[in-house]
């Protein structure tokens, strides 16, 4: 195990964390995965996985400000992701260079570079965000995502539009998605709008997927409902309810609408010493009754101990 030493790191810079999953199988057996750890050290942040008694790593973050001014910030991310036996097999670095425009808005733009076999790191990808202010509450943000080209060099692939809107209590998010078609135009492919709307210890959030059918229109895909509720002893009650156009097991059929897939229950608890437990339970229907939800079955329990974030274990 680690331990965070004061002679090496200020206490307050190093925070640590340790995940338990017991997940239960379709017998009923209750399954304990191995411990994972999370350790904190300033901007870095490494997820190590036990294994055989010993704990090796398996992933890897790590931030670090290359420059910064009152108009322009420069920072530089490491992913590092390890296999069964903690060796390295995938580093990704990514340089993201923030611009302040005197309107309001921010210009950011992106670059991706991965490891490969051949022990380089070529750029995979480039983005460039461009978000301009609205009014009050108001934002629009236009992405454009290049990626390598058959021909070399970096192409643009994919463009979206995000428009975001702020509220006391309130937020709502329209994204849409471009993808380039055969002619080299882009075409809207996926829509996506988001909404949560918060009252006293209650909060309800929505989301709607939305694709291209065969017919070259947009058409609701999947939503989900979910509402949070947060008692005063800091306990959390999420029901999450997951639509689709059929359910698990039955074709897709373009009549009667959205069809209730899977609802969630997850409760986290904190407790006295503060250690975090969390309990995902699900209800689905049956194929003999598709607008009707089965018994709640548990199917996983996760308690975390240490530096937990209790909205998160």
């Amino acid at each position: 195990m680690k331990y965070c030493l004061f002679v090496l790191i200020p206490a307050a810079l190093c925070a640590q964390s340790s995940t338990v999953t017991i997940n239960v199988d379709i017998n009923g057996h209750r399954v304990e995965s191995a411990p994972s750890v999370t350790t904190t050290e300033g901007d870095k942040t490494i997820l190590n996985q036990s294994i055989n008694g010993r704990l090796v790593p398996k992933e890897q973050t790590e931030t670090r400000v290359l420059s910064e001014t009152p108009t322009e910030k420069v920072t530089e991310t490491f992913d590092r992701k390890f296999d069964q036996t903690g060796q390295l097999t995938l580093t990704e670095r990514t340089l993201t260079t923030e611009q302040k425009r005197t309107d309001g808005g921010t210009s950011t733009n992106a670059s991706v570079y991965r490891s490969d076999i051949n022990g380089g790191m070529p750029e995979v990808e480039r983005r460039q965000i461009e978000t301009h202010p609205q009014g009050p509450g108001s934002t629009e943000s236009d992405v454009t995502i290049a990626r390598p080209s058959d021909n070399g060099g970096l192409q643009n692939v994919e463009q979206r539009k995000i428009l975001t809107t702020t509220g006391p209590n309130s937020t709502h998010e329209d994204q849409t998605v471009y993808l380039k078609s055969t002619n080299g135009d882009f075409v809207a492919r996926r829509r996506t709008v988001t909404d949560s709307q918060k009252s006293n210890d209650k909060t309800e959030a929505s989301v709607a997927n939305y694709e291209t059918d065969y017919l070259g229109h947009m058409a609701l895909l999947s939503s989900e409902n979910t509402t949070t509720v947060v008692s005063k002893d800091g306990k959390q009650e999420i029901e999450r309810n997951l639509y689709a156009s059929a359910s698990d097991g039955v074709a897709r059929d373009d009549q009667g609408g959205q069809k209730i897939k899977e609802q969630q229950i997850i409760v986290r608890t904190p407790g006295p010493d503060g250690t975090v437990t969390e309990t995902v339970s699900v209800r689905r229907p049956t194929l003999a009754e598709q607008t009707h939800l089965g018994p709640p079955v548990q199917i996983s329990e996760t308690v975390c101990t240490g530096k937990c974030d209790p909205g998160k274990p």
